[in-house]
């Protein structure tokens, strides 16, 4: 059986580094294909290195597979122990060699007899780290028909064995969230939970619809708290969609009835309902609290209840955050303006920064709302220089406290790449190129921040007129895109296109403006609409006649 040597790395380590050397396929329990014909490593019971024709032996195991998969559609699956045990065995001793893809095979198939076990899902998400270290690649479709099957265990198996072969594919991680929930492994959910926002996390492209989309699957799985995190960061993503308000409050309440027990409201059961709410008054503030559709008297006595215990405890972090948040909720000027003067208060009193960093986003929010309002007003009437001037006021004062806000909280968050990027796009915006450099290089070694970084570094040099630096970086950007962020290629293809033009005009070169040429081609083949790429086509054939190849 072939070997890869490898040094084994802690699971921190990046999932998607080097590449895998291929090992011999394993022969499959009675799915020999004609292309498979010749010795493979024999399954458990074979003995490990056991080679030669398939023995009769095979085919019994196999149909016992086939029958627990036939009783798993029908709802009457039967977890098959000893089954499951002997290929956990023997993926464990295959492991050992440095097989892992073998290894991974074999405890999905051990899976198919029994899922419960999370020791062996563990020891399987240890095989697939060390499989990702060594440059493994995802799983083929003849290895995902190996483990294809119709009932609900069958297809938790094949789902699991997808997304350990590429752990940071978002879109199999869902599936496997799905396959989850149907399978009832809800055991399983919390491990994997925690797991799938750190895959999110480390996406290249965070969107409100995956963070809404994991959501709804985390719940499926009973993992409320993650299901949580997963809306506030959808908050974060689109922070003006309003019906995410009601989406928190929700799940929320999802996460507060779960971790209380409240979810069970049989009062016979340990931690129901019964057992665990001991008086009215704090039914009922429980109530007021995750009510998702609350009315004006119940908000009134939310509102009182906060402010109760604000002026009661005016040093405590709890109580200012509390009083804070609800009259920001509001979005009244009267209650933004007493909301900053709570946190203000607040970040005096605890010395905590979190709140004078609320009161900042307040202020910066109501500025974003004013610029927005001066632009529909310019635009609506294009030939209006006061509305025009009036815009460009009121956008310069949004970029200066912008500034100052995200440097003071640099200095606070000194590690917080995601801080840092922000405040290069403010510092390009405001014509610092040298300060929105640094901080763009800075975040190029950020996964999730990269490709921005990158390309913000590259229209820095084109700003500077250092094309051949722009140029460089817009094709590191290009190459570092992955699947399904098509949405990003077209404006990091139309700025490296200007950026050639503009190298072709320094340099007398006809290569970069034939180069120009073959982008701005592509894209109009794309999208004929994209910006003023119509003029830039004439620009650019006018160009090549100036300084032929």
């Amino acid at each position: 059986m072939a070997r890869e040597g490898c040094t084994l790395r802690s699971p921190s380590v990046d999932l998607a580094v080097g590449r895998h050397a291929t090992f011999a396929r394993a022969r499959r329990f009675g799915r020999v294909s004609r292309q498979e014909q010749r010795p493979k490593a024999q399954e458990p019971g074979l003995g490990l290195f056991s080679f030669g024709k398939k023995k009769p032996a095979d085919t019994t195991t196999d149909t016992a597979s086939a029958a627990g998969s036939a009783g798993s559609v029908s709802g009457g699956f039967t977890p098959a122990p000893d089954k499951a045990r002997k290929f956990f065995e023997h993926a464990r001793t295959i492991a050992a060699t440095g097989n892992y893809e073998y290894a991974l095979m074999l405890f999905a198939k051990g899976f198919r007899f029994d899922p419960s076990l999370l020791e062996q899902h563990k020891a399987m998400y240890q095989c697939a780290l060390q499989f990702a270290q060594s440059g493994g690649t995802a799983a083929g479709r003849d290895q995902m028909k190996e483990l294809d099957g119709p009932g609900p265990i069958d297809k938790f198996a094949l789902a699991e064995y997808v997304w350990m072969r590429d752990p940071l594919n978002a879109d199999a991680l869902f599936r496997l969230l799905d396959a989850t929930a149907k399978a009832g492994q809800f055991e399983f959910g919390a491990f994997l939970a925690p797991k799938a926002l750190e895959v999110l996390r480390r996406q290249t492209k965070q969107t409100k619809a995956a963070w809404m989309k994991a959501k709804v699957l985390l719940i499926g799985v009973e993992a409320t708290g993650e299901a949580l995190i997963c809306v506030e960061e959808a908050v974060k993503a689109d922070p003006n969609d309003t019906q995410l308000a009601a989406d928190l409050k929700d799940t929320t309440a999802r996460h507060a009835l779960r971790q209380g027990g409240y979810d069970r409201a049989d009062a016979s059961t340990p931690g129901g309902f019964r057992a665990n709410v001991r008086d009215a008054g704090k039914a009922q503030a429980l109530s007021d609290a995750n009510s998702i559709v609350q009315s004006e008297e119940t908000e009134a006595r939310i509102m009182d209840a906060a402010r109760k215990d604000y002026e009661e405890n005016p040093m405590s972090a709890d109580a200012v955050q509390k009083l804070g948040g609800l009259l920001r909720k509001l979005a009244t000027p009267a209650s933004e303006e007493e909301a900053c003067t709570i946190y203000i208060s607040g970040f005096e009193r605890t010395n905590e920064y979190r709140f004078k960093m609320a009161a900042g986003e307040i202020r910066v929010n109501q500025l974003r709302r004013k610029t927005t309002a001066a632009l529909k007003l310019s635009e609506a009437s294009p030939d209006n220089a006061e509305l025009k001037t009036a815009y460009s006021t009121v956008r310069a004062q949004l970029l200066d406290v912008e500034a100052r806000e995200l440097r003071e909280r640099q200095r606070n968050y000194p590690t917080d790449r995601s801080i840092k990027a922000e405040l290069g796009r403010i510092e390009f915006e405001l014509g610092n190129f040298e300060e929105a450099m640094a901080a763009f290089q800075s975040c190029k070694d950020e996964v999730k921040l990269r490709i921005f970084a990158t390309h913000m570094l590259g229209r820095c040099f084109a700003a500077e007129r250092w094309h051949s630096e722009a140029v460089g970086e817009y094709r590191e950007a290009l190459q570092g895109l992955g699947v399904g962020e098509t949405d990003r290629e077209l404006p990091i293809k139309y700025d490296l296109m200007v950026a050639l033009m503009e190298l072709a005009r320094a340099e007398k070169n006809g290569a970069y403006s034939r180069e120009a040429g073959e982008i701005c081609s592509a894209i109009v083949r794309r999208d004929i609409s994209y910006r003023d790429i119509r003029a830039k086509r004439k620009e650019i054939d006018l160009l090549m006649k100036e300084i032929p190849t």
